[in-house]
């Protein structure tokens, strides 16, 4: 993927104890390089606006970015005012032998990190990355491609984009439906070039669902997602395999819909769980952390993760909607309730995502 010199491990071992690495690559960010001794960095090397409020950003990432597939998740770090920030996005390319991967993120109201990505990073800058994670590749369905269903909500287009590019790389070796629910026709991302595949591959059939649209043309459905609409667009759901990605609120309806119907069903939201205090009367639970001896009285039902940093914990956190396992950590005591399906453990060998548990009695936590 890069031309970059690389040591062999032995030599980078010795060199790493005796050179501070941390020193060297701060100049190496003050001269703009991307080169560093162990950290995945990637430089903006181009960027456009998709709608008013979203961006696709390419990066080209030094030699420490491994390989991704189209589907799959990345993390991502910038500093905004002197404050690490760290968040999840899809790649909204497939593979390229160019080296290049690219993201598109849609700007969120109070969204720190999706507003300074859309309003100020510019070409040239350079983004630290995580390595590629997540399930919702084309090798997920058992059965091979065969017949598929994307369903997608506002940027729940992203990673189903990036599935889109890579079948039409290869000719578009699928029956592929895309059923893609937005606001208004503004809101559409990747419209353009949506109506090109479509329009180049016979296999490729898109139909926009706007929830709010003014105008609408004859036969154009409208709506949240409905038994009605799978029955017009795909009355042969029992034949496809469903990949679907959006907001917690849409997944657990297109669940509900279809889930039990189709030939499989993978999914991925993309919005962190909602805590909302019970009031005065609120629950608590003691949080025992094992390495550092400190117990916590937290809220019960609120996720851990937030739980934490509000006393001052900052464990180490990355997608914060359970997808990317960077805040897992073992719990050696007590019961937690998963917040997106809502199933209690006891298991206290499983590892624990802080950012989508809560606590429901007492717990010992390995932090």
């Amino acid at each position: 993927m890069s031309s970059q010199f690389v040591l062999p491990p032995f030599v980078s071992r010795t060199l790493s104890a005796v050179i501070n690495t941390d020193v060297l690559d701060f100049w190496a960010a003050e001269l703009g390089m991307t080169t560093r001794w162990s950290r995945t960095v990637a430089k903006v090397v181009a960027r456009w606006m998709e709608t008013p409020d979203t961006v696709t950003l390419v990066l080209k990432p030094n030699r420490h970015f491994g390989s991704f597939r189209a589907g799959q998740h990345v993390n991502l770090t910038v500093e905004i005012a002197g404050v690490r920030h760290t968040r999840s996005y899809s790649f909204s390319e497939a593979p390229s032998a160019a080296g290049l991967v690219a993201i598109t993120v849609k700007k969120v109201p109070n969204g720190r990190v999706s507003t300074h990505l859309v309003d100020t990073v510019a070409v040239g800058d350079q983004i630290e990355l995580g390595q590629a994670f997540g399930d919702m590749t084309l090798d997920a369905a058992p059965q091979g491609h065969g017949k598929l269903l994307f369903l997608a909500a506002g940027s729940g287009i992203t990673p189903l984009m990036s599935l889109i590019r890579q079948l039409a790389g290869e000719g578009m070796p699928a029956d592929v439906v895309l059923m893609y629910w937005v606001r208004t026709r503004q809101d559409l991302i990747f419209a353009s070039e949506l109506r090109d595949l479509a329009a180049r591959h016979a296999g490729l059939r898109v139909q926009p669902i706007y929830e709010l649209e003014a105008e609408l043309a004859e036969g154009e459905p409208s709506g949240r997602p409905s038994a009605d609409q799978f029955a017009a667009v795909t009355p042969d759901l029992a034949e496809r395999a469903v990949y679907a990605c959006g907001p917690t609120g849409f997944m657990n309806a297109v669940r509900g819909l279809v889930a039990e119907q189709a030939r499989d069903f993978h999914a991925e939201a993309f919005t962190p769980p909602v805590f909302v205090p019970a009031g005065d009367a609120a629950v608590t639970a003691k949080i025992h952390l094992a390495r550092s001896g400190r117990t916590l009285e937290v809220p019960a039902g609120m996720p851990l993760l937030d739980a934490l940093e509000a006393q001052g914990v900052r464990p180490q956190s990355g997608c914060r909607m359970g997808i990317c396992n960077t805040c897992a950590c073992g719990k050696s005591g007590g019961v937690t309730r998963n917040l997106l399906n809502n199933e209690l453990s006891v298991d206290d060998t499983a590892s624990l995502r802080i950012c989508v548990s809560a606590a429901v009695g007492d717990l010992t936590l390995d932090l």
